[in-house]
Order: C-alpha cells, then sequence, then structure tokens
C-alpha cells in the first residue's frame, strides 16, 4: 500500500528509443544531457555491471528522466524509472529536511538543546548540545564509545540508549569532522520520535514523501526490493578508508577505543568488506537514519526541485514543503572545514544542509545545497534556476558525482537563456 499511493503520482515519461542503452527522456534542449550521461555510464563500465540513473525536474516538471544498465547484476534486474538506489551517506540531506519540516511547524527549535526533547541525552556532559551542533556535525560526537557491529546499527532504539552514555569526543580534531556516518542519524531520528510520536520513516512517509508524490524512504517494505539496487565497490573505492581493513567493523566485534578513525568509520565501517551486506532484506527493511535512505532519481530530483522553488519564494507566500524564513536559515552559512581523517571540505548551513559551490554555472548553481561525497552519488537543489537534479549510480566511486551535476547544469543555464 505504501508503494502503490506514492507512484501514483509520479510522472510517468514518454516511451523514446534507446541509445546507447540509455532509456528514458529528455525535453527540448536538454539533448546535451543526454550525451553527457550517454558518456559518463560507458566510462563507468558495462551495463550488465552496474547501472545508473539522472533526473532533473524544473518548475515542477521533469526535463530529464534517464537510466541506464543493470540495478541488481545477481537477479539481473535491470534499471528502470522507478529503480530505488541506496543513498548511503547521501541519506543526510534528506533527514535534514524531516528536521527542518518539523522546525518548520513549530515542534522544534535548532537552537535548543536536544536535551530540552530527551532529557537522558543530557548525561556525561552533553546538556548543551544543540539540534543545530548534531545537523552540522560540530557536536563532538562523530562516533561511538561502544563497540558495534552491523546488526546493531539497525536498532535505532538502541543506539539512541547508548548514545545516553557516551560522553562528548575528547580527540582534539573531533570537532572538524564533518561528516560522521552513524551518530547523527540516530539523534535526530530520536528527537523525532519524542517531538511528534512517529518514527522517522512514517513521519518522512506521510508528511513528505506522499503529499508530494516522491518515491523517497526511510527503509523499504517487501514489495519494493524487487525494484531496489544492489551497490557494489570499485576497486579503489574502499582506498580512501584504508583505515576500515584495520579494524573490526566488518568482524562484528567493533572495538570503540580503536582511535578516533576507528570510533567514526570503523564502528562498524558503513562500507563493509562485503558490500551485500547494504543488499541483505534485513538491512534494507531497518530504520537506519544516516544512511539508509533510498530514492529513485526522479524522486530525489523532486525533492530538490520543490527545495529550490520554495527557497526562492515570496516571503509569505505559501510552499510546498518549507517555508521561505525556514530555509533562508538553514542555508546560512554556519562551518566550514577540511576533514581531518578523510580529507575534503565540507560546509553546512545553519539547518545541516551542505552548501555546494556554484561551479562553472552560477546563474544556476548560486546558493546551491544538496549533497556530493563518496560513492558518486550526488544530488542538488539550484534555487536561482528553480530546479532540483540527482545522479545515483549502484557502484560506488572513489570520486563525486558531481562532475555530471555540472554538465546538467550548464545545460539548465542554457536553457534559462532561450526561455
Amino acid at each position: 500500500m505504501t508503494t502503490s499511493l506514492v507512484r501514483q503520482v509520479l510522472p510517468r515519461p514518454r516511451p523514446r528509443a534507446a541509445t546507447a542503452d540509455v532509456h528514458g527522456t529528455t525535453a527540448p534542449g536538454f539533448a546535451s544531457v543526454r550525451h553527457s550521461f550517454e558518456r559518463a555510464c560507458r566510462e563507468a563500465g558495462p551495463p550488465g555491471s552496474q547501472g545508473a540513473a539522472l533526473a532533473v525536474v524544473r518548475d515542477g516538471e521533469p526535463v530529464v528522466d534517464l537510466w541506464y544498465g543493470t540495478a541488481d547484476p545477481v537477479t539481473g534486474a535491470q534499471w528502470t524509472g522507478d529503480t530505488l538506489e541506496p543513498l548511503l551517506a547521501g541519506s543526510h540531506g534528506v533527514l535534514a529536511t524531516a528536521v527542518l519540516l518539523l522546525a518548520d511547524m513549530g515542534a522544534l527549535e535548532l537552537d535548543r538543546p536536544v536535551a530540552d526533547y530527551w532529557p537522558e541525552f543530557a548525561a556525561r556532559g552533553k546538556g548543551a548540545v544543540t539540534l543545530r551542533d548534531v545537523l552540522t556535525f560540530t557536536a563532538r560526537l562523530p562516533g561511538m564509545a561502544a563497540g558495534l557491529d552491523q546488526r546493531d546499527v539497525e536498532n535505532p532504539g538502541m543506539m539512541a540508549a547508548l548514545l545516553e552514555l557516551d560522553g562528548l569526543e575528547e580527540d582534539p580534531r573531533a570537532g572538524g569532522v564533518l561528516h560522521g556516518p552513524w551518530t547523527a542519524g540516530w539523534i535526530a531520528a530520536e528527537v523525532i520520535r519524542r517531538v511528534d510520536g512517529r518514527d522517522l520513516d512514517l513521519f518522512f512517509l506521510e508528511e513528505i514523501a506522499g503529499p508530494l508524490g516522491l518515491d523517497v524512504h526511510f527503509g523499504l517494505v517487501p514489495d519494493q526490493l524487487p525494484q531496489t539496487a544492489r551497490i557494489s565497490y570499485d576497486a579503489d573505492f574502499r582506498a580512501r578508508f584504508a583505515a576500515l581493513d584495520d579494524g573490526a567493523g566488518d568482524s562484528g566485534t567493533g572495538d570503540g577505543g580503536a582511535g578516533l578513525f576507528g570510533r567514526v568509520w570503523d564502528n562498524p565501517s558503513p562500507f563493509p568488506v562485503d558490500a551485500g551486506v547494504w543488499s541483505e532484506s534485513r538491512r534494507r527493511y531497518a530504520l537506519i537514519p544516516s544512511l539508509g535512505a533510498y530514492a529513485s532519481a526522479r524522486g530525489l530530483a523532486r525533492l530538490q526541485g520543490v527545495l529550490a522553488a520554495d527557497a526562492v519564494r515570496a516571503p509569505g507566500e505559501e510552499p510546498l514543503l518549507l517555508s521561505r524564513r525556514t530555509l533562508d536559515q538553514a542555508r546560512s552559512f554556519w562551518v566550514e572545514g577540511l576533514d581531518p581523517l578523510l580529507g575534503g571540505v565540507s560546509a553546512y548551513g545553519e539547518g545541516g544542509l551542505q552548501l555546494l559551490d556554484e561551479g562553472l554555472h552560477p546563474a544556476v548553481g548560486a546558493g546551491a545545497f544538496g549533497h556530493q561525497g563518496p560513492g558518486g552519488i550526488a544530488y542538488q537543489a539550484w534555487p536561482q534556476a528553480r530546479a532540483g537534479a540527482a545522479w545515483v549510480r549502484n557502484r560506488l566511486t572513489a570520486g563525486p558525482g558531481a562532475r555530471v551535476l555540472d554538465e546538467v547544469a550548464g545545460a539548465v543555464a542554457r536553457a534559462l537563456r532561450t526561455v
């Protein structure tokens, strides 16, 4: 029932002859995007081993909806416009959107301590940690002290209880770790449950995905499994996380005392040696707030398009999702830095939205936000163009997915000039 509710209102592309194993549609003026997508797919490898999708929505209308290759090399399932991709690290922007909606409703305030909503969280010196600290990764809680295994992370209630017992990280580098794979999600999800009464997955479905017709979910239900992509890694993907092979995150006996890197990235590993962990039914059903969002490219692009449109509405105008006031604050610069564990510069607005460089096309990219990070999955909201874009793939790579979206931004810029 959940799947049919959302899918009934999704746009259906008009059939078009496939070119170079690429399927889908492009609006007039976006033919160059199709060529860029085809090239990126050819460079990524044969379609039988992996797949990808690209979607762009402008002014609420799909202008690019393309897909390619194999969603699951084990079953042979081909990618379609409805294929759901696990977003992994890209889940944070979707999670932040849910928290911002509650703030917009007046149910919580980002500057208030987490303990105001979750009193037990104040233990061991955490009483002053705010929701804003959590969403922007400045809470000094990038990892967990207790040793965890791959099954533990599928139980958000247990993780919340363990976080109550944790203190702030003492390693001086912790304040600059501007992305942690697990903890921010567990904290935010517990606050949502305490404030709203619904778990994150149900809240997101009933307040965001369902009303807006978005194929975006936290965790899956059984009838969604056949159209869900299976992730794998390029040969060099895990090299960036070299310390993962030295820890116990894959063995199921994580050691919280193995240093800051171990506590953050190997307790347990978000990218275990066996990528099949993320394709187990149990893992797909689980609520894993920071890493467990699933979306089709078109659903993710539509969400970004909604946020982009709301970000430039006249003050006081009725939004589709978030008010102009909330988005103005959420996109206001809060923190930027070079991650001391992984390298790479990240910047966040006050509401935990990742702020992105305007790139080569400032007419489109100025004020952009969204996500780009390890794995090659990327999505962006472009307020100046009232557009949203998403690029997803099931074979994770060492580089970001921003290159393809830079080329898409160029096509959007050209389209704007012809309007």
